[in-house]
């Protein structure tokens, strides 16, 4: 499991660091939790109990480079023709916040921008709000990851990308 000091992502919290493992009283009862602080918001502290497992899966090691780089390196996954089934597949795909899932999403509606962008056309306002989402969602497992400040995510993976779809 996880130990105080080590670096996890935390569902939409984004990369924090386990502060400490304590004993807590949560609804009158005490509670051993690990209190994570996030990495790019110093003022936020977060409890997570021991003895929640929906509340413990949310927290995920994070990658490596050489996985995040692998991951953007992948074909775009097959793009869905309908739009309502895409928008539905988009929603899932945020709330899990899964980030392979979330970076196939990223690299469908990133292809399927230059794509429309070619014809003269520009993305749904739900494919351009799901792409700003889903890299939000994964800014802070870049920026820690790479060592880059979170603002240079977008540019980064749309570099990564680029170069991918012009080779």
């Amino acid at each position: 499991m996880f130990q105080v000091g080590d670096a996890v992502s935390y569902g939409t919290s984004g990369v924090c660091t386990i502060a400490e493992k304590k004993n807590v009283r949560l609804a009158g009862q005490q509670c051993e939790c690990y209190i994570l602080k996030p990495v790019y918001d110093s003022t936020m502290k977060i409890c997570v109990p021991c003895n929640s497992q929906v509340l413990l899966d949310r927290m995920r090691a994070l990658p490596s480079k050489q996985e995040l780089m692998d991951l953007l390196q992948e074909p775009a996954p097959e793009h869905e023709p309908d739009p309502e089934v895409r928008k539905e597949h988009y929603r899932q795909t945020l709330q899990s916040g899964d980030r392979h899932a979330l970076l196939r999403m990223i690299r469908d509606i990133y292809t399927e921008r230059r794509h429309r962008h070619a014809m003269g056309k520009q993305l749904s306002s739900y494919e351009d709000s799901a792409l700003r989402e889903a890299q939000n969602i994964l800014h802070s497992e870049f920026a820690y990851t790479m060592g880059i400040d979170p603002g240079e995510v977008p540019d980064f993976i749309a570099g990564v990308l680029d170069n991918a779809a012009n080779q």
